[in-house]
């Protein structure tokens, strides 16, 4: 079974004066197929540029997740539908999928896009610790773990485990105390069990 239909999502422009933006149109099709279920394909390049200039390119023809969260964190609190935060998901996991930018800058840069796509700062804040929290990580492509220790791979990348009744009173923290963003990434670190397979720093 086969199904698909394409849907144009317009990007231009800044949202709430912040100097963060996604630009042009994103054309995506919809797969439903025994291999992909509930995932999309890019049809044309996203590009965002965040806070510090930097421009992020999701290439065209990536197949990618549509979903961004867990269920764990998705079916046990009330976020909004990723469908609010579709480009977000297309610029994670079209990094996650490329293997060549460091995990930390992207999911640093979660937040922003959240912001820039149009998203409420506290819903932004709440995806931003879970993304965090259990997010992929991976390490790129030219580093030297690869020469070294992971040449044949097509990949390295995993997930760390957080404690997850932790991260949901964490969620809820930040709905009612409002905390900045580096009052999450503390708490956050505090919380996760075990950060991965991986060997080198993480």
């Amino acid at each position: 079974m086969f199904l698909k239909f394409i849907f144009i999502i317009s990007l231009s422009g800044p949202a709430h004066g912040q100097s963060a933006e996604f630009h042009g149109s994103a054309t995506v099709q919809f797969l439903e197929t025994m291999q992909h279920s509930q995932h999309i394909k890019l049809i044309q390049p996203l590009h965002f540029t965040d806070s510090g200039g930097d421009t992020w390119t999701t290439e065209a023809n990536q197949v990618i997740p549509l979903n961004l969260l867990t269920d764990e964190i998705r079916l046990t609190r009330p976020l909004p539908s990723p469908f609010e935060y579709l480009k977000t998901m297309i610029l994670f996991h079209g990094q996650v999928e490329g293997g060549r930018s460091d995990w930390r800058r992207t999911q640093a840069i979660i937040y922003e896009a959240l912001i820039a796509e149009g998203m409420q700062e506290h819903w932004a804040k709440m995806i931003y610790a879970a993304v965090r929290a259990e997010g992929w990580r991976w390490e790129p492509l030219e580093s030297s773990c690869f020469a070294m220790c992971h040449a044949s791979s097509p990949s390295l990348r995993w997930r760390p485990l957080p404690d997850y009744e932790q991260l949901r009173h964490t969620l809820d923290w930040i709905l009612v105390e409002f905390p900045s963003l580096p009052e999450i990434d503390e708490r956050v670190e505090a919380l996760i069990t075990h950060t991965g397979p991986h060997i080198f720093g993480q």
